[in-house]
Formats: structure tokens, sequence, C-alpha cells
């Protein structure tokens, strides 16, 4: 003889339900995520470079660009690194150029 269950609180019922996908649901993603945690152990590697006359952002980006890389995105990165509001370099500044494999 099988025991069968009776639901005696829908509401009840419907709402452990609903909180445990939810529970489960975050705990999957966040095993499944491959970001890395931002803190001051983690470092990125950079390169420092000396503008020089006629320099831009743009040929900067080009010229260290990976082979799998868009260069907006490069030029993007290395404003992001810089902390940098504009685009305008000026020779004999330094620029911290991030490493990207």
């Amino acid at each position: 003889m099988k025991k069968r269950y009776k639901i005696i609180n829908k509401n009840r019922f419907y709402s452990f339900i609903t909180s445990s996908f939810i529970i489960l649901s975050l705990v999957i993603f966040s095993l499944l995520t491959t970001n890395k945690v931002h803190s001051s152990i983690y470092k990125i590697d950079y390169k420092e470079v000396k503008v020089a006359e006629g320099d831009t952002l743009w040929t900067i980006a080009m010229n260290h660009l990976p082979s799998n890389m868009d260069i907006r995105r490069m030029v993007y990165e290395i404003k992001e690194f810089n902390d940098m509001d504009s685009g305008y370099i000026y020779p004999g500044n330094i620029i911290k150029v991030p490493v990207i494999k």
C-alpha cells in the first residue's frame, strides 16, 4: 500500500517549491560562473608604454593587440585600466597597457 500525501495549505506548498527552485538556481549559477573575483590579491599584468610624439590610444592598442581581440575593446581596456576619462594622451605620458592572453 502506497502512502499518499495530501497538500493542506496550497499557498505554503507553492511558496516552498518556488523558494527551493530559486535557491537551487542560485547555487547552480554560482558554481558555473567563471568570473574572477576582484580583490586586492587579483593582479593584472601590464606593460608601461611611454607616449611618443604622434602616438594615439589607437596606435598603442594596435601595437599591443592580441590576435583574437577587437581593437576597440583593447582601447576600452587601456582607458579603463588607466582610469582615463577621455582619449587624449600627450608625449611623455606613461600608459599602462594590460597584457591580455
